[in-house]
């Protein structure tokens, strides 16, 4: 005998109704799944070594550009400030331009013309005092003690008496002595008592440039902020470095 209707219907509505019911379990649990599986991905996407050092490296060129930036900034204020500063007026310590001279005596040598026993040479000592040699081997000195500009006396400090000298044409200061570039040789003069007056006398070379006649000897002896020595060779056009040895 079947079943009446009724319960067919029924157990049809049981059936759909546990159908649907399995589904929508399945779906949520479906969906849960997936949204685990986002999450996951986005984690591991965060922790990928070449991502993380991709966005380090983003970081450190912005960092870059932004000091970059603020450099130039500071330049462009640091160069406006500057040309807005009015340019210093030149010093008036500054040294002129000569515009015109005139010679005002200093001070004198006694001469003799007659036997060409002229000034040859000038030179300053290591204090500071101008020294006059003449043709003949005199040197004197002409100090100025009150600083007016002219010498306050002329005074003999080395005579030659024994006429180890002659055709001086250069004079210079050598440390406690000076040296005389005279007939083709150079001599050392010395202060042995310390009084002020050179007594003794050393040769230090011969051989150098001189003609027969005393007006055409080497000429001149002038010494280079280093401490070198030069002359010339008034006859052939040489200048002469000369060398000092111990």
């Amino acid at each position: 005998m079947y079943p009446p209707a009724r319960l067919i219907v029924a157990a049809m509505a049981l059936l759909a109704w546990s159908l649907a019911g399995c589904s929508a379990v399945e779906l949520v649990q479906r969906n849960t799944n997936a949204t685990a599986n986002i999450e996951a991905d986005a984690t591991a996407a965060t922790a990928d070594p070449t991502l993380v050092a991709l966005e380090a490296a983003r970081l450190e060129i912005q960092s870059t550009a932004d000091t970059l930036a603020s450099s130039a900034t500071q330049a462009a204020a640091t160069i406006a400030a500057h040309e807005a500063t009015p340019t210093a007026p030149a010093s008036d310590d500054a040294p002129a331009l000569p515009a015109s001279a005139e010679g005002i005596v200093y001070g004198q040598v006694p001469i003799d013309s007659d036997r060409l026993n002229i000034i040859a040479a000038l030179a300053f000592d290591r204090d500071g005092q101008l020294l006059a040699a003449t043709r003949a081997g005199e040197v004197y000195a002409l100090p100025d003690y009150d600083g007016d500009g002219a010498a306050d006396k002329t005074r003999l400090i080395f005579a030659d008496a024994a006429q180890q000298l002659s055709q001086v044409a250069g004079l210079n200061a050598q440390g406690d002595g000076l040296i005389l570039l005279h007939g083709g040789r150079l001599s050392f003069i010395a202060d042995a008592n310390d009084d002020g007056e050179y007594e003794t006398v050393s040769q230090l070379s011969e051989g150098l440039p001189a003609d027969q006649s005393p007006l055409q000897a080497s000429n001149g002896l002038v010494k280079a902020p280093d401490g070198r020595l030069f002359t010339v060779d008034v006859n052939s056009g040489e200048i002469l470095l000369i060398v000092l040895r111990e």
